[in-house]
């Protein structure tokens, strides 16, 4: 075989082995950030939904909580959505589940914010996060990493933190896990 062919052949291999090799440091470095959040307190946060109401982590004492972080331009948070609306159907009475939405944090339009929002038809509120309640989980420079559902005790302590698309049924064994 010639150098020039060895070469045609070895650098489109080496690209594709790169490409995988820093995905795969990249996905292990955020479910390092994921994992952060884990068996910590839930973060202070002062966060208004989509109604106008403000929410704050005292909402959340004495329940379960999950927080499910999502964005527009999310081909898994399409996935995921209608598993989601099954989920909430579902919650027991002593759960809150609130929707995190880092589409302000990434500059996104309005526009396509609104468009998400109505083509998900979440039940539960949706929170806009700002870039320090999404720092305080995953890191800011990480909002795209979507979607992510954390898991919180009634104490008040994150106990599950889940990157990717979840099935209800996968949701509700963390919850109760969870007490």
């Amino acid at each position: 075989m010639s150098r020039r062919t060895w070469l045609s052949l070895s650098v489109p291999l080496l690209l594709v082995g790169a490409w995988f090799l820093v995905t795969a440091l990249v996905r292990r470095h955020v479910d390092g950030l994921i994992q952060h959040a884990v068996d910590a307190p839930l973060p202070e946060f002062r966060l208004t939904d989509r109604a106008g109401r403000t929410w704050t982590q005292l909402d959340l004492a004495g329940k379960r909580a999950v927080l499910h972080f999502f964005r527009s331009r999310c081909h898994s948070c399409d996935v995921e959505a209608p598993e989601i609306r099954a989920f909430e159907a579902r919650l027991p009475a002593d759960v809150v589940c609130l929707h995190v939405m880092t589409d302000a944090v990434l500059e996104f339009a309005p526009e396509l914010t609104a468009a998400t929002l109505q083509a998900k038809a979440f039940a539960q509120p949706v929170l806009m996060a700002d870039a320090a309640f999404v720092d305080a989980f995953h890191g800011v420079d990480w909002s795209n990493v979507t979607p992510i559902t954390y898991v919180v005790d009634a104490r008040g302590t994150v106990r599950y933190g889940l990157r990717g698309a979840r099935t209800a049924a996968e949701l509700e064994q963390a919850l109760a896990a969870v007490r």
